[in-house]
């Protein structure tokens, strides 16, 4: 089947902003003033993790943002190098509030087929950003519709960080979203979401539950939550496309150089 291409949209739910978009900031000001200019290198990957004491990940983002705004530009062994003094004109997309992500999953509900803690997988670490072996709940069920129609919403893996992992609530069937449980028993709560959207095709045994002929066309949508830079949950809900659409409004402010 062929690879899915993820869209990617990042979402700030409360103030301070994450440490890797003050890096962005304080790089995007450093090119700007000349502390850098056209031509030079930035520190590498390892400096400046050391300098902000931040994870690779992290200074990945801060980094994968001044690409996208034509700052900088990665080139494999030799660093990463600026390009321009100030970023393009271009549109930033706002959302508003964790509901409006979380809209899609009302009136729904989510039947549990297994709950456990288990270590992550190779394939796992990547989508949940820890390393192979590390210990997250695992609970994987499918979505259906509260007014009792037969045909499932979706397939749906959560993960929940192990720290977390005594979460109460969690029974045959799940109404309630995982973040708002974790803000309720730990107090933890979520200040940035991630969201991944992946088209696929649904084969053996994921068209099988899903109830729709094998290769049909699917969307997987994955949401990653973070309190801060941590990732305190990951979801990931596999939908038929002949029986789902996602709708999101965006409220675009244009900026200039």
């Amino acid at each position: 089947m062929n690879a899915p291409v993820p869209a990617s949209d990042t979402v700030s739910l409360e103030s301070p902003q994450p440490r890797h978009v003050d890096l962005a900031r304080t790089l995007m000001h450093d090119i700007g003033s000349g502390r850098y200019r056209v031509g030079d290198m930035l520190p590498t990957e390892a400096e400046l993790c050391a300098q902000w004491n931040l994870s690779r990940y992290a200074v990945r983002q801060a980094i994968l943002k001044l690409c996208e705004l034509g700052l900088i530009s990665r080139q494999a062994g030799i660093g990463t190098r600026v390009i321009a003094s100030h970023p393009h004109t271009r549109y930033v997309q706002s959302m508003d509030s964790l509901s409006d992500l979380a809209r899609y999953a009302q009136g729904t509900r989510l039947d549990v087929v297994s709950r456990g803690v288990r270590p992550a997988s190779d394939a796992e670490s990547g989508l949940l950003h820890c390393a192979p072996g590390a210990k997250w709940l695992h609970i994987a069920g499918i979505r259906h519709d509260v007014s009792g129609a037969a045909e499932p919403i979706a397939l749906v893996d959560l993960y929940v960080a192990e720290r977390y992992s005594r979460l109460k609530g969690v029974g045959e069937t799940l109404d309630t979203p995982i973040h708002t449980m974790l803000e309720q028993q730990f107090g933890i709560k979520a200040t940035r979401v991630e969201q991944q959207i992946q088209g696929l095709l649904l084969v053996g045994d994921q068209a099988v539950a899903l109830r729709v002929p094998d290769q049909s066309a699917g969307l997987r949508i994955v949401r990653t939550y973070y309190a801060q830079d941590t990732v305190i949950e990951v979801t990931s809900g596999i939908h038929p496309a002949s029986r789902f659409s996602y709708s999101m409004t965006f409220q675009l402010t244009h900026t200039s150089n």
